[in-house]
């Protein structure tokens, strides 16, 4: 579809290339060539050289882009980091995959993922993430034989765990499944979550003009690392390999420093780099655009494989053509509704035009204006009209499906993560929003409060919270967190004042009777824990009583914490947390075969959830099967557990105490001192549990020569002064 004046007819553009271009020789699909998916999140096309940056360093992606192709309009669906990535992976528009904020929503099974596409085909599949947001949990890990997402998760709720991690693990761990699968037609996708804020590069990407730059510089590297591994293993130059990004960044362009509350070219063109098997056609720049639903259909094409019923369409002929087919791309973003309760915002790219829809539309050329700085609403309102009627039929405009509601310590996480939101109730939202142009401002000062709060400076952010909710009163995000903040503080009447004002804003909402459950129990008043926790467990029982069991384990209160866990599994089996306090509680009683039941419940459940690592489960179950006498199924479960969470001070002292029972003296002392070397730094504690451990064990020299090494890590610490045993 064309929108007016100023675009080239479709029979143009081909006459002009039958005139003056030859056609090259069509590229025909293998089947037998491994195909390598390479994400980086976060990653404007404008900031690398291969696109025209001049003072930015990627010298692996300008290698691909020299071996292979280039795309220079690929847009995304969204400037968000899971529906992206769920558009990427099924070739299918946000509004068909349903996946439409990072919170509140999975890919639902009958969405049919490139790895289910290539699994099915008999290829093997792995996939390797470096974020929270892409867990497995999310349901974006459908069809992959290995995927790597590996967060640790203590088993108490107040651990928060890993968020993202550098992408180093990830390429190793992806580099090292291909090397198992080198000779086989695999499909790989690997996800960088650099250059996503904040931006930390190492030391040796910081001569940048920006620290966003540095990141660039490292998630190019670490491509290299990967790319060179496939080199190494004789892969490379026989694969198809693909690299582009989720979404931009906004660098303060319009306003926004982060993404997905604007539409804007900087939030939404990505680069789109394609090598093919012995570089054929490269150095090729594709002009024309493209959505992120393409990839999809591109990379199934490319493989022989059916693409029926995508959204996408497969790229081969402009690989040939060096053009693509004419044809709009959508865009959308709800972020504005979902939490803050301002309009949402869609977009229809066609260049060189791009329109917004929002309470002010917008509409930009962006051949003469690429930085969309000149509105032409005024002047050209035929074609705005076309592109909103068009978007009219893409989408049913002003109707937003209604996300599901999440626990704190999911909303806690994705704020760490940079995904700030007020959280405002959808029904009541109705009728003339705020346009999120004019409320930009109120954003920045929400991340400016959240940021005190995460630097410790909590009397400021009680400060900046209560300013943001004077003019935002229905920010219920916002509401519990100057709630938990005031908690924090010891302020704990005013806390429960602020996470009640939610509930009146919103009775149901469920993390607000969650997070009174906690605040209520710990300060001893059961009855009104128990009450927030029935209201929620209407919605989500397993978790509400979990979260009472898990409390009254932590007091203590043995009866009660076995209680409600009973509860919990009673309402839904897989609850992890919930297993393992029944397992601990039987621990404690002495009742080794009741706890290992309920442990290896939990372990089992666990093993659905990939990603979560539960502190002491393994421990737990070891430490009962040497009781019991079954020592080498013991010695299994200890090295489990150290393999789950190397600096476990259970597993490490657990399987020590089993090895030193056997007389395996030197296996002994080296997993124990594990429990410091383990540590990313030096840790006072972990070395007065191995001198601890080395004299409970009787092994003397063992624990002088820890107290040593203590002393000259520590020398004031009086735990390892000469005659401190």
């Amino acid at each position: 579809m064309r929108f007016g004046p100023g675009h080239t007819a479709p029979w143009v553009v081909a006459l002009a290339l039958l005139a003056g271009c030859k056609r090259a020789a069509p590229i025909a699909p293998d089947a037998s060539a491994p195909v390598l998916l390479i994400s980086i999140d976060t990653l404007r096309a404008d900031r690398l050289p291969a696109y025209g940056y001049a003072v930015g360093r990627t010298p692996a992606l300008d290698t691909l882009a020299r071996e292979g192709l280039l795309f220079e309009e690929v847009y995304s669906h969204c400037p968000l980091t899971l529906p992206a990535h769920a558009s990427l992976f099924t070739g299918l528009l946000p509004p068909r995959t349903g996946v439409r904020d990072n919170i509140g929503f999975t890919l639902k099974p009958e969405h049919q993922t490139l790895a289910e596409r290539f699994r099915e085909a008999g290829r093997p599949t792995a996939g390797a993430v470096s974020a929270y947001v892409l867990r497995t949990q999310t349901g974006i890990a459908q069809g992959f034989d290995f995927y790597e997402d590996a967060l640790e998760l203590g088993a108490s709720l107040e651990a928060l765990g890993s968020l993202q991690r550098d992408g180093a693990v990830a390429v190793e761990a992806l580099g090292h499944w291909i090397a198992e699968h080198k000779d086989e037609p695999f499909f790989a996708f690997l996800h960088l979550y650099e250059p996503h804020s904040p931006y930390d590069p190492p030391e040796r990407q910081r001569g940048f003009a920006s620290a966003y730059d540095g990141e660039v510089a490292y998630a190019d590297e670490l491509v290299g690392r990967l790319l060179e591994r496939l080199r190494t293993l004789g892969v490379y130059e026989r694969s198809v390999i693909a690299l582009t990004a989720d979404h931009g960044e906004g660098l303060k362009q319009h306003g926004e420093e982060e993404h997905g509350i604007f539409l804007y070219k900087e939030a939404l063109h990505v680069p789109l780099l394609l090598r093919l098997p012995g570089a054929a056609r490269g150095g090729t720049r594709v002009r024309g655009v493209a959505g992120l639903v393409d990839v999809a259909a591109t990379l199934l094409d490319l493989a022989s494989l059916p693409a029926a019923g995508l959204d996408g369409r497969s790229l081969r002929p402009a690989i040939e053509t060096g053009r693509t087919e004419p044809r709009p791309v959508y865009s959308e973003t709800l972020v504005p509704r979902y939490h803050f309760g301002w309009s949402e915002l869609y977009a229809v790219t066609d260049p060189p035009l791009r329109y917004i829809h929002a309470p002010k539309p917008e509409l930009y050329d962006l051949g003469r204006d690429p930085a969309e700085t000149q509105n032409l609403i005024a002047e050209r309102g035929a074609v705005a009209a076309a592109m909103q009627s068009w978007l009219g039929k893409a989408v049913a405009l002003g109707e937003v499906s209604t996300p599901e509601e999440t626990s704190p310590e999911l909303r806690e996480k994705l704020q760490a993560l940079g995904y700030i939101g007020g959280g405002v109730p959808l029904a009541g939202t109705n009728g003339e929003l705020p346009d999120p142009k004019d409320k930009i401002g109120v954003y920045q000062d929400l991340k400016r409060a959240v940021a005190l709060r995460d630097s410790g400076r909590d009397s400021e952010a009680v400060q900046a919270f209560r300013q943001v909710l004077a003019e935002n009163p229905t920010f219920l995000d916002a509401w519990e967190t100057l709630g938990f903040i005031l908690v924090r503080m010891g302020r704990t009447d005013e806390g429960i004042a602020a996470i009640d004002r939610a509930l009146r804003i919103d009775p149901g909402r469920m993390t607000a009777h969650l997070a009174l459950a906690r605040i209520h129990a710990l300060e001893g008043r059961l009855e009104k824990a128990v009450q927030h926790a029935e209201v929620a467990s209407e919605k989500n029982p397993g978790q509400a009583f979990e979260i009472l069991s898990q409390l009254m384990l932590d007091k203590r209160d043995l009866r009660l914490a076995a209680e409600f866990a009973k509860r919990s599994v009673a309402a839904d089996d897989q609850r992890v947390g919930s297993w393992f306090v029944l397992g601990t509680i039987a621990r404690k009683q002495g009742d080794c075969e009741r706890a290992l039941v309920a442990f290896r419940k939990a372990a089992a459940a666990k093993q659905r959830r990939k990603s979560l690592r539960v502190l002491n489960l393994h421990a737990g179950m070891g430490d009962c099967l040497a009781r019991m006498g079954r020592e080498l199924e013991a010695e299994k479960e200890f090295l489990e557990e150290i393999r789950d969470i190397p600096a476990s001070a259970e597993g490490r002292v657990g399987l020590a105490m089993l090895y030193r029972s056997q007389g395996r003296d030197p296996e002994s002392r080296s997993v124990l001192g594990g429990l410091v070397t383990s540590q990313p730094r030096p840790n006072a504690d972990a070395y007065a549990t191995v001198v601890r451990t080395f004299l409970v064990l009787g092994d003397g020299p063992a624990a002088a020569e820890w107290a040593t090494r203590a002393r000259s890590q520590f020398p004031g610490d009086v735990r390892f002064q000469p005659g401190r045993r």
